[in-house]
């Protein structure tokens, strides 16, 4: 097991790689080597803001290092809130995602193939309400489903508008921890000219 940020009372896995401040290198070291030594599925788990670099740990894991181990697919990602205690003793909400690493999973790319293209709402720098508002909007305007998407750091604030949105507003949106959720890598243009690759997410909510 390897601690970093796991909420006070969870109980501790043993094949789980928890993400927090430390540099996201460390926590790939920590994934390969439980591959290393045996595990046939390694979860990655963050909260909050760690959200966007548990991301980029699975996708830098899949795509530098092993290879031969499935990166994530839509059907090894869970999203949801944690209620955390505070140190001044109140307790609050926190968004949460958990990556499983599987040898036996889907590839991504496959996945990737059968998500929708349509209605999407890309998540960036504005306040996360903008975003909730603009689901809440599409999907009472009867759209059959939203997507959320998100590259980089917008990668937390995205799945805080999914949770957000099906905590406060729409209730009768299914968990898209099942089969609602991909996670890949895009080639973006940088400002002088030179590609680099981001991760991205995208979370298809319906009710």
């Amino acid at each position: 097991m390897i601690e970093d940020a796991q909420p006070d009372g969870e109980h501790k896995l043993e094949n789980t790689v928890y993400i927090g401040r430390k540099p996201t290198m460390n926590y790939v070291l920590a994934v390969v080597t439980q591959f290393n030594s045996g595990m046939q599925e390694v979860n990655i788990k963050a909260r909050g803001n760690a959200i966007a670099r548990a991301v980029d740990v699975a996708e830098i894991v899949k795509s530098r290092f092993m290879p031969d181990v499935s990166g994530p697919d839509n059907k090894n990602i869970r999203i949801g809130s944690e209620e955390l205690m505070n140190e001044d003793g109140t307790k609050s909400k926190v968004s949460f995602i958990q990556i499983a690493a599987k040898s036996n999973a889907q590839n991504a790319d496959e996945a990737a193939e059968q998500e929708p293209t349509d209605n999407i709402i890309y998540v960036g720098k504005k306040p996360t309400m903008n975003y909730v508002l603009a689901v809440v909007t599409q999907m009472n305007n009867g759209k059959p489903f939203v997507a959320v998407k998100a590259r980089g750091n917008a990668i937390a604030k995205a799945v805080d508008v999914v949770e957000i949105t099906r905590n406060r507003f729409i209730k009768e949106i299914r968990d898209p921890s099942s089969d609602g959720i991909l996670i890949t890598s895009e080639e973006v243009q940088n400002e002088d000219g030179t590609n680099s690759k981001v991760s991205s997410i995208r979370i298809t909510l319906k009710k």
